[in-house]
């Protein structure tokens, strides 16, 4: 089960100006302190080198994120970048919720948008995403450019912290090969308006 709390994100940083190193800053509805990020590894190559400032213009409280969270995050880096592709539904969330349960899903409209998609592997919490595409996004100008064995390269540690993590969820699930997915934690590649 991934740790999923972007509605909570007031605003936040992402620094990977440095190679190797991602740090960074989120500020988070409900916490006097921000959570400070100190990852290993690099960002996709959109976001490689330079630094990301994001804003969720509406958080709103997340009460299971209350207790565990660590407000220090250590670890590596998975997928970071602010180019996924993802249907972003074009009514509220009352709207598609009803679609669902009706059977109509497919009669909601949506569009294709850009996703901002923050995923780590925290020494602490275990595997933490945050995914959206309603923050309004800054990026810096870049300061330095991956090449291809170096995209390359991160991409397969990418695969082998998920592999890693994925283990972990096994064996602490009694040794399942596969663990189910909690309903918080399935990418369908749609966020609601």
């Amino acid at each position: 089960m991934a740790w999923r709390f972007d509605k909570m994100v007031i605003r936040g940083e992402i620094d990977n100006t440095v190679r190797g190193s991602v740090t960074g800053t989120l500020w988070l509805l409900g916490r006097e302190q921000p959570m400070t990020l100190d990852l290993n590894g690099d960002a996709w190559p959109d976001l490689a080198g330079c630094k990301l400032s994001f804003e969720n213009p509406n958080p709103i409280p997340q009460p299971q994120y209350d207790n565990g969270l660590s407000m220090i995050q250590t670890g590596s880096v998975g997928d970071i970048t602010a180019s996924q592709k993802l249907k972003k539904l074009l009514v509220p969330e009352e709207e598609w919720l009803k679609a669902l349960a009706e059977n109509r899903f497919h009669e909601v409209p949506w569009v294709l948008s850009n996703s901002l998609y923050l995923e780590w592997f925290s020494n602490s919490n275990g595997r933490v995403v945050i995914q959206t595409t309603d923050f309004s996004l800054s990026i810096s100008e870049r300061q330095w450019e991956a090449d291809a064995d170096e995209q390359a390269a991160q991409a397969a540690i990418n695969e082998e912290n998920m592999r890693a993590y994925m283990e972990d969820l096994a064996r602490a699930f009694g040794g399942k090969d596969q663990p189910d997915a909690s309903e918080g934690d399935v990418d369908e590649g749609i966020k609601p308006d």
